[in-house]
This record gives C-alpha cells, structure tokens and sequence, in this order.
C-alpha cells in the first residue's frame, strides 16, 4: 500500500512540475459566421433541409473566448463562452412559408465543453528540419449549456418599414400555459484544422455543429393560438384570402418534432502559456530576448563562480589531507 501512495505521489508531483507540463495550456479567441436550421429559412415553398435551408443575407456573426489543456499528444480539453446570433425572415420564402410573414431573431450566450481528438497530424510542416511550424485535423464533440431569448416585429408585409423589436417568450405565441425556458442544453461537434508555428502561437479554422434541444430558438413549433387579421405579432399572415383558413386557431405554424439547430464556420487564434519557471521559457529568453552584451557577462560570471568553487573545493581537501598526516 506505501509502495502505490509513493508511486502515485510520484506520478502527481511529475504532473504538475512545470517543466513535464511545458505548454500543456493555451487560451484564444474565436470569430466567424452562424446559420440558423429551424422553422424559419430556405428561399423555397418547401424546406430542403440542412444547408439548403440556409439564406446568405440572413447568415450572422459569433465570438467566444476559450481555454484548451493538452491531455496527451492526441487528447485536448477545451472549455469556453460563445456570443451567438441568429436570426430569420419568412420574407425571404416563397409560397406557403413567405405567407406566414413571421421573421425573429435571437442573441444566445453560450458556456460550453468538449474533448479534441487529434487524428492527423504533420510535425514539420514543409520538411525545413526545424520542426517550428506544425499542422494538425481534429474531431470534437462536447456539451453546452445556452441562454437565449427570442424577439419578434410586427409587419404588415415584407416592405414595411422594421418597428422595435420585441421579446416574444412573455407573449405566449402558441397559447402555451406556461412560458418555455429560455435555458437549454446542446451537444456541439464538429472538425477543425490547427496550424502552429513559432512554438507559442496557433491558428485554426474548424465547422461546428450545435444539436440543441429546443424549438423556440425562433419561438415558432406548434400551432396557431391567433386568428390572421387581429393584428397579433403571433399571426401575421400575409397571403390569399382564400388560403387564410389554414393559417387559423389551431392550424400547424411549425414542426415541433424537429428542434433547431445551428451551425458555424470559425477561425480561431490562441497563445500557448508557459510559466517563467519553465526550463523550455527560460531558454526561448535566452536565445531571443536577452540583449547579446548581456548573454556574454552572465557566461563570464558563470566561469568565474566555477573557478571560485574549484579552488575552494581544492583547500578543503588539502586541510583534510594534513590534518590525516598529522
């Protein structure tokens, strides 16, 4: 039982020296575009489903800040917190769907986690023998926990001019009897590209995938609570007379049997820490920081310390030598 609390003390204490965890942390930002997957999106009379729902004009922006630690040579966690916008207009739909005439949009603050495997990767990018720049493909999968909050306008049609934008949870659009949760839970995925270079630095582009668990992103999932024509921001049907019955009290306004979904398309840029303590930082300063005139005094006091503990190592041992003789 010693010999396993010795070998685990040992195993600890090698863990967290800093000079075996050299580099083992770096921390960065993210920044790139978002699509929304939900009830709202696509230019068709039909939804196409994934990316063919996807509009250009209606694509938004995220921004995070993150941490990574290096597990292993091929295991990283990472951890951080995203902005995330999406939005959506049925403007942009044609038929059935353009009818509808509901548009929202919704700013999500994100904490999120996930495990990074490394499955390719080149040590020396370009083959200079310097091993200074290398280049690595990931996959990753995690979990994350989301705030958001729907808003909505009211539209005669898709030319009018945009009014306030107003919070549509507290509405109950859909005759809820309560208000759904403006908390949910994701698990985001995707695969990425790293490339790092000059040791400390790296930059990443990567696509990711967050399967959420909800369907109100857009506020939009069951059925009609309002008739068209009172001018309700829940029901702004703008289509045929003709067709206005479907659009009533009742009738389908979305499909809650599909959540909604986002997906992103990053670049990342991040710095890799090292302690003042590490041997691999001490001698990066060294060879590019310290001033030259500097380097060659410290070598010349080095060689005079040396020199100074020979000489008195040699006395000690000839007082030795005398007092035996003696």
């Amino acid at each position: 039982m010693k010999r396993i609390i010795v070998l685990f003390t040992f195993a600890l204490t090698a863990l967290l020296n800093p000079i075996h965890s050299q580099y083992n942390f770096d921390i960065g930002l993210n920044f790139g575009g978002t699509g929304f997957l939900g009830d709202i999106g696509g230019t068709g009379e039909v939804a196409k489903g994934f990316i063919g729902d996807i509009v250009l004009k209606q694509t938004n922006i995220t921004t995070g800040v993150y941490g990574r630690y290096k597990i292993n040579s091929k295991m990283h966690f990472n951890s951080g917190i995203n902005y995330v916008k999406i939005s959506g207009d049925d403007a942009n739909s044609a038929g059935p769907r353009g009818w509808r005439n509901l548009r929202f949009q919704n700013q999500i603050f994100e904490l999120n986690s996930c495990l990074e495997y490394t499955f390719f990767k080149i040590h020396d990018l370009g083959r200079t023998g310097r091993y200074r720049t290398s280049l690595s493909l990931y996959a990753f999968v995690g979990g994350s926990v989301f705030y958001h909050n729907p808003k909505g306008t009211f539209l005669v049609n898709a030319n009018s001019p945009i009014k306030n934008w107003e919070s549509l949870r507290p509405l109950k659009t859909e005759g809820q009897a309560t208000p759904y949760s403006q908390i949910s839970i994701s698990t985001p995925y995707g695969i990425g590209v790293i490339l790092k270079t000059a040791t400390f630095y790296k930059f990443g582009i990567y696509f990711r995938y967050m399967k959420n668990y909800t369907d109100y992103l857009d506020d939009i999932s069951t059925v009609y609570a309002h008739d068209p024509g009172e001018e309700n921001i829940a029901n702004q049907y703008n289509g045929p007379e003709e067709q206005a019955a479907s659009f009533s009290i009742g009738q389908i306004r979305g499909n809650p049997k599909s959540f909604d979904d986002i997906l992103m398309l990053n670049i990342s840029f991040s710095k890799l820490i090292a302690t003042k303590n590490n041997m691999y930082y001490a001698d990066y300063l060294m060879k590019y920081k310290m001033p030259k005139k500097f380097k060659s005094k410290s070598s010349y006091g080095n060689k005079r310390h040396n020199t100074y503990q020979f000489k008195n190592f040699k006395k000690k041992k000839a007082k030795r030598t005398m007092r035996a003789n003696f």
